[in-house]
């Protein structure tokens, strides 16, 4: 029984604004303009729309796919450590999707080869960054798009959150996988969510009482709690 009806699970809208702020913590204003575009004042006292950055899949509902996670996700180790200047990230990632005639080229495998000096060439042209700056931006995109897992066509299949920081980037305890209880974070391997898991923690089991209730590590149990707790 196909229950997605023929269609791409990495496709169909299943998250809205709020839990993809939650999912990859950050805030929900700036998810709201990277992915809706965002209204400004102009000097003749008009409201302007400020184009969103990346497609979204269902834009009359304001619904995101996993897709447009992994792009957001990708977007989001710009802002962390760097800003974000949505004009001129908007104009990178158009530039992005001529050059490899692309709908969703931050979630393309091409982002991983050349499409990340593509990119930071072509932001730090426009915002006049560094080379310094530039190649701590190449570090920080490549440490989020190693969390990216891909098929053997190149396309985003599973997104690895950090659930503590990029310092252990071989961390992959907790995953986001749209064929897995529709895509909401699970312990890997196990199809758990960790939201039960935190539910559990704060009802007042432990760790340990959790982990052999389901025959798990006491590591994986908190690492879901802190996911849990980190996302909030």
């Amino acid at each position: 029984m196909d229950i997605y009806g023929g269609r791409d699970p990495v496709e169909l809208p299943a998250y809205s604004i709020p839990e993809v702020a939650r999912l990859i913590r950050v805030p929900q204003a700036t998810v709201r303009s990277w992915a809706l575009g965002r209204r400004y004042p102009t000097v003749d006292d008009r409201r302007k729309l400020f184009e969103p950055v990346i497609r979204i899949a269902d834009a009359a509902s304001r619904w995101l796919s996993f897709r447009n996670l992994v792009e957001l996700h990708v977007l989001s180790a710009i802002r962390r450590d760097h800003g974000v200047r949505l004009g001129e990230v908007r104009k990178a990632v158009d530039y992005l999707r001529r050059r490899f005639k692309s709908r969703h080229p931050l979630a393309d495998e091409q982002m991983q080869t050349d499409g990340t000096n593509l990119f930071v060439e072509r932001y730090g042209e426009l915002v006049d960054a560094s080379d310094q700056g530039q190649m701590a931006m190449k570090v920080c995109l490549s440490s989020y798009l190693d969390r990216i897992e891909r098929d053997a066509r190149g396309a985003a299949i599973r997104l690895y959150p950090f659930t503590t920081s990029r310092e252990e980037p071989d961390r992959r305890t907790v995953v986001i996988d749209p064929r897995v209880q529709f895509g909401r974070p699970c312990l890997s391997g196990t199809g758990m969510p960790t939201a039960v898991i935190a539910e559990r923690f704060l009802a007042g089991d432990s760790p340990q009482e959790i982990a052999q209730d389901i025959g798990l590590s006491s590591d994986a149990i908190e690492e879901a709690i802190r996911y849990e707790s980190r996302a909030a």
